[in-house]
């Protein structure tokens, strides 16, 4: 069974309904956010090297938890009930994660 090695809650500035979180290496993302961003569409929107999110809100603080896994985690259905969520794999090979908002 996966255990979970740790957790961070990041407080997040949501601009024009989304932000992003990308690969801090930006030559390894071929359009930085929000470049290429189809604003209105899917809650979540993968891309090479950055992950697109949306939100119903304009402009709001958002509460982003990031978790890290020694294996694939439970199923979300699993772990309580979420109005949306959508499984996605994102590359990225630096090993470190930027949050971008529009």
């Amino acid at each position: 069974m996966a255990e979970l090695i740790r957790e961070q809650d990041l407080d997040v500035e949501v601009d024009f309904y989304g932000f992003a979180l990308q690969d801090v290496d930006d030559t390894r993302v071929p359009l930085e956010y929000p470049e290429g961003r189809e604003a209105g569409g899917a809650f979540v929107t993968a891309r090479e090297g950055s992950l697109d999110i949306e939100s119903a809100g304009h402009t709001h603080t958002a509460t982003l938890t990031a978790e890290v896994w020694d294996a694939e985690p439970p199923a979300a259905d699993d772990r309580g009930h979420w109005e949306e969520h959508k499984d996605v794999v994102l590359h990225c090979p630096s090993g470190e994660l930027a949050v971008c908002g529009g």
